[in-house]
């Protein structure tokens, strides 16, 4: 297993060398463009994230929602409640944060390692801030869709995540230790929240720059067009091929599917960027990338569903994109509201929990 493992990377590889030899100057110009996105895209929406999500594994914050999720996330999906943190922080956030913070809990004994394998399953989702603004109002112009979109989504990765409550069930073991946070200053949690989150958002622009290259001058040679050239791009990089497949002359309703297939599978970019932070824990991608194929499979079988009791005809949706952003901007606000106003009454009772422990 070990020598075809081998003789795979040897091959990628060596066609990857010839790809960028043969092809440098459009290899330049699709290196430049992936920049563009990681700097306008993925580190502006990513990165305060990586930063918050650390101050809240290390601050101690996972064992309020731990109790807050207890009542579900072991009697559903077999995992210990602190794993409510990652899959929260990864369908808020979307990729590849949920698997960052699975990672992140397993290293601090919050998780079993089985945990943790059945976790990355089903926790590495998109954001909604993606699936309601890029794809419903940046691709389809209208927030419906998008809407609908990530009820599929998310409906899909719940269900993943309770197919995979049977996996390594007999072997099953408690974390090594019991879930208490060592106690830290304010500085050094923001320290260790920064750094972790400058080594994972170089890790992930890293991973997108590589295989958008790849990906790009792949499909240059390949004798494909049309619909089989938009599964294929967004096969490796999603958010490409979800613009592509919403320019095909087909159906709306088809395109809807397959745009709920691709953004769920996430794409090989996202997976490379999935395997480069998680490697450090020792843990198994199986369940992950089993998972996200039936992720994939799912989130399109849903959205069928939906569209064949509500079918969609440009008499129901008429794109209007001035009230889409304005009800988009009303859903981030109401959205950014909730968040801090939670963070706010968590940080009180925190507080006045250790103020009570000190009295």
């Amino acid at each position: 297993m070990m020598k075809i493992k081998k003789i795979f990377i040897y091959v990628f590889a060596v066609g990857a060398v010839i790809l960028l030899v043969i092809n440098a100057s459009y290899a330049i110009k699709y290196a430049s463009d992936a920049l563009n996105i990681c700097f306008e895209m993925i580190v502006p929406s990513l990165f305060p994230f990586f930063i918050c999500s650390g101050i809240l594994i290390y601050s101690g914050f996972c064992e309020l929602l731990a109790k807050a999720f207890q009542f579900c996330m072991y009697p559903l999906f077999r995992i210990s409640p602190a794993g409510s943190s990652a899959f929260i922080l990864g369908i808020v956030s979307g990729y590849p944060l949920g698997a960052v913070t699975a990672g992140e809990l397993y290293s601090n004994n919050y998780l079993s390692k089985t945990e943790a394998e059945r976790l990355l399953a089903f926790c590495n989702n998109s954001g909604p801030l993606f699936i309601l603004g890029s794809v419903g109002i940046g691709v389809y112009s209208d927030i419906r869709y998008g809407t609908v979109l990530y009820i599929a989504h998310i409906l899909a990765a719940l269900t993943v995540g309770v197919m995979f409550r049977f996996y390594g069930r007999n072997k099953h073991t408690a974390p090594p230790a019991r879930m208490t946070s060592p106690e830290r200053s304010v500085g050094e949690i923001f320290d260790i929240a920064l750094q972790n989150g400058i080594r994972n958002i170089l890790t992930v622009c890293g991973a997108v720059l590589f295989f958008s290259v790849i990906s790009r001058l792949f499909l240059d040679i390949l004798p494909v067009s049309g619909a089989g050239a938009a599964v294929i791009s967004g096969l490796s990089e999603f958010v490409t091929g979800t613009v592509k497949i919403s320019a095909l002359s087909i159906p709306i309703m088809e395109k809807l599917v397959l745009t709920s297939v691709i953004v769920a599978f996430a794409g090989i970019s996202v997976h490379a960027q999935v395997m480069a932070v998680i490697a450090k824990y020792n843990l198994s991608l199986v369940p992950y990338i089993v998972g996200k194929i039936l992720h994939g499979l799912t989130a399109g079988v849903y959205m069928m569903l939906y569209l064949h009791f509500h079918p969609i005809t440009s008499a129901v949706f008429k794109p209007s994109m001035g009230r889409s952003f304005a009800a988009s901007s009303a859903i981030e606000t109401a959205a950014a509201v909730f968040v801090v106003f939670t963070c706010v009454i968590c940080a009180v009772f925190l507080y006045a929990r250790e103020y009570k422990r000190g009295h």
